[in-house]
C-alpha cells in the first residue's frame, strides 16, 4: 500500500487520535505563508504534537522561510511509531522525529537523519517542594516512562551520575501529566518533564531541580528523510535546510518575535512564553549540525532505548553533508 492511500489513512487515524487526546497541532503552513506566484514544491512533513524541540522549523514555517524558497509545506501530525513506515512508503517526505528513522537506519533501512534543530535535551527534572537538590533523591521514587523510553534512560543516567544508589526506585508512568500529578500528590518524589511543562509543574508547587540538557547533550529533533530522496532531490534538501537554518537564526536572535510565536503555538501568555524561550534557547543548533560529542551521546541513547547491539556506524544513521553545504552557502551570502 503506497502513496496517497497510506497518507489518507495515516491522516484520518491521527486526526481521530489527536482530537481524542486534545493535542495541539501545527496550523497548516498556507495560513502563515500565503500563496506564491510560481508553482510551489509540495513537501509533506511528519511531526509529533507541538514541541519546542523543533521550534525553529515551526518558526521557519510561520515566518515564510520555506515559502520564500518555493515550498508548500503540508504538516502532518503523527505518532512517532508511524514515521518510519510513512517515510518508506513515501506517504511523507521528511519528519522532525528522528529517533525512529535513526534506529531503522542503524538496522540497515535506507533512512538518514540530515540535521538537528535541538542538540541538548529540553527536559527538566522537577521534584516535591521539600526536595532541595538532586542528591536528596537518594532512596526516593522517581517517575519515568516505561523501559526503553527516553525519560527512563534519563533517570538511569541521573541515578548513576549523582550516585543515588540502588535503593532509588524508578516508577514507570508514561504520561507527563500523570507523573506531575503523582509528584504533587507524593506517590513519587520527582520526575522528568519536557519544556514547557516545567512551568505548569512550578504552578503546581513543585521545584525545578535540574535542566537535563546540562548533563545530557543529546539531540532531540531535526529532519530525517530517505536515502532515495537524498540521491534524487539533493538541491531540494539543501534549500529546505537553508530555510531551517534561517529558522534557527531567527530563534537565536529574535527573542520577542520568537516569544510571540511560542505563545500562540503553545497557548502560553507572554510571561510564560518568555520563560519557556529563555529556558530552551541554548539547546538549539546554529546550523543543524551536531558536535561529535552530541553524535556520540545520541548513539548511546539509541543503544539504551532501542536495543541496538554492538558498535553503530555514524554513517548508517546520519548524513550531515547537505546541512554543511547549506550552511556554507548561507554563510557566503551574509
Amino acid at each position: 500500500m503506497r502513496g496517497p492511500l497510506v497518507l489518507k489513512r495515516i491522516k484520518i487515524l491521527l486526526l481521530i487520535v489527536g482530537a481524542a487526546m486534545g493535542l495541539p497541532a501545527l496550523a497548516p503552513a498556507a495560513e502563515s505563508q500565503g500563496r506564491t506566484t510560481r508553482t510551489a514544491t509540495k513537501i509533506r512533513l511528519g511531526t509529533p504534537v507541538a514541541s519546542l524541540s523543533y521550534l525553529p522549523i515551526h518558526v521557519a514555517l510561520k515566518k515564510g522561510f520555506f515559502a520564500k524558497r518555493g515550498f508548500d509545506v503540508e504538516v502532518i501530525q503523527m505518532a512517532a511509531g508511524l514515521v518510519t513506515p510513512a517515510l518508506l512508503n513515501r506517504a511523507i517526505d521528511y519528519t522532525t522525529i528522528p529517533s525512529g528513522p535513526a534506529t531503522a537506519g542503524a538496522r540497515g533501512l535506507p533512512l538518514k537523519v540530515i540535521c538537528f534543530t535541538s542538540v541538548k535535551l529540553q527536559h527538566v527534572l522537577i521534584g516535591r517542594p521539600e526536595i532541595m537538590t538532586v542528591t536528596d533523591l537518594a532512596g526516593k521514587r522517581i517517575g519515568a516512562g516505561s523501559l526503553g523510553t527516553l525519560p527512563a534512560y534519563e533517570v538511569r543516567v541521573l541515578i548513576d551520575r549523582y550516585k543515588l544508589g540502588s535503593n532509588t526506585v524508578i516508577v514507570p508512568l508514561n504520561s507527563t501529566n500523570d507523573r506531575m500529578i503523582g509528584t504533587q500528590r507524593g506517590t513519587i518524589d520527582a520526575t522528568v518533564v519536557p519544556a514547557p511543562f516545567d512551568l505548569k509543574a512550578e504552578e503546581m508547587g513543585l521545584r525545578r531541580l535540574l535542566q537535563m540538557g546540562s548533563i545530557l547533550p543529546i539531540p532531540q529533533a531535526g529532519l530525517a528523510t530517505t536515502e532515495e530522496k537524498i540521491k534524487t532531490a539533493r538541491q531540494e534538501i539543501i534549500e529546505l535546510l537553508k530555510a531551517t537554518i534561517e529558522g534557527l537564526d531567527y530563534t537565536w536572535n529574535e527573542r520577542e518575535g520568537t516569544i510571540d510565536i511560542i505563545g500562540k503555538w503553545m497557548n502560553l501568555n507572554a510571561s510564560q512564553a518568555g520563560r519557556a524561550y529563555d529556558s530552551v534557547r541554548d539547546t538549539y543548533s546554529k546550523n543543524g549540525i551536531p558536535s561529535e560529542e552530541q553524535v556520540r551521546a545520541y548513539i548511546a541513547m539509541l543503544g539504551a532505548t532501542a536495543g541496538l547491539k554492538g558498535d553503530v556506524a555514524v554513517n548508517s544513521i546520519f548524513d550531515f553533508s547537505l546541512a554543511a553545504e547549506a550552511a556554507k552557502e548561507m554563510t557566503g551570502k551574509k
